[in-house]
């Protein structure tokens, strides 16, 4: 269960079972609070939908400053619609290259660095190892899902921190829901292969799926429940279905709360999801005191 909190001037939602667990921060932020206007109002996060730097500044100071942590240790990468994932710890000494910052998923265990990922309608997923308290953000939307992200976030948890499934704690944030995100054959192809496709699309009724000998499946129309494709990533992998929780919040539903890419017709802004591991009294991380990526699938 997902609950809504108030902290300063904005409103987020965060996992209620996760208090008991004082080690990390997280939010899934809506779209109040901020200074932005029109299409963007008002806690727009990112500059590449065509609102201001002035007004992106001042929404990551109100953020900035309603958690507590200094914006030099929020960190953001280019999502881009792949299963790409940026590992940040401490496994070599080189200078860490911020030249390829194209990555759907961040994971860390570094304290005191906020990873974030923005969305408007696709699936934020954020993930904590309780026992070895390394943490990680991810992005999927269809493309992202339909590569299995969120499990090989998992797998890479596994293989390169000794990570079990049964110590994963995993949250969905709001996102689009299958009420509203209808797809076409393009996307439920490119599922092909997902162990719970059956059961994370809905056929859409009309004279393109009464055809028969499987024209529906060819030429139709589809719900897909994001949220459900990224939760069976997860379970196949083994994490127990009690340690994902789930907003349960369709973002175009309630696009008066949240930016909806689909509703609002592409003119809109992002909302910040993050989580990060604390570290008492720590100061802003410096890059280059970080250990390099590395780029894992």
């Amino acid at each position: 269960m997902l609950e809504l909190v108030k902290q300063g001037n904005i409103e987020y939602f965060e996992a209620a079972a996760w208090r008991a667990y004082p080690f990390f921060t997280h939010a899934f932020c809506t779209r109040r609070g901020g200074v932005s206007e029109g299409a963007f109002a008002s806690l727009n996060m990112s500059l590449k939908e065509g609102d201001t730097d002035e007004n992106i500044s001042k929404n990551w100071d109100i953020v900035a400053a309603a958690f507590g942590v200094s914006r030099r240790n929020f960190f953001q990468v280019h999502q881009v619609h792949r299963d790409r994932i940026l590992a940040m710890d401490d496994a070599e000494s080189q200078t860490f290259d911020q030249q390829d910052m194209d990555y759907d998923a961040i994971i860390t265990n570094q304290p005191g660095l906020a990873i974030c990922m923005k969305t408007a309608d696709c699936v934020p997923v954020l993930m904590v190892d309780t026992e070895k308290r390394i943490v990680a953000a991810v992005h999927a939307g269809w493309r992202g899902s339909a590569l299995n992200i969120s499990g090989k976030v998992l797998r890479l948890l596994s293989e390169r921190y000794g990570t079990r499934p049964q110590d994963v704690q995993a949250a969905i944030g709001p996102a689009i829901g299958a009420c509203c995100y209808e797809v076409d054959a393009t996307v439920y192809k490119a599922m092909e292969f997902h162990p719970a496709r059956d059961k994370i699309f809905t056929s859409q009724p009309g004279p393109e799926t009464e055809t028969g000998m499987g024209m529906g499946r060819e030429m139709g129309k589809w719900k897909l429940n994001l949220a459900l494709a990224n939760r069976h990533q997860l379970q196949e992998l083994g994490v127990p279905p009690e340690n994902i929780l789930e907003a349960d919040i369709c973002t175009s539903c309630a696009s008066d709360r949240f930016y909806s890419h689909r509703k609002e017709g592409g003119i809109t802004g992002r909302l910040l999801n993050f989580i990060m591991l604390n570290d008492n009294g720590c100061q802003a991380l410096e890059m280059a005191s970080l250990r390099p990526p590395r780029l894992l699938r």
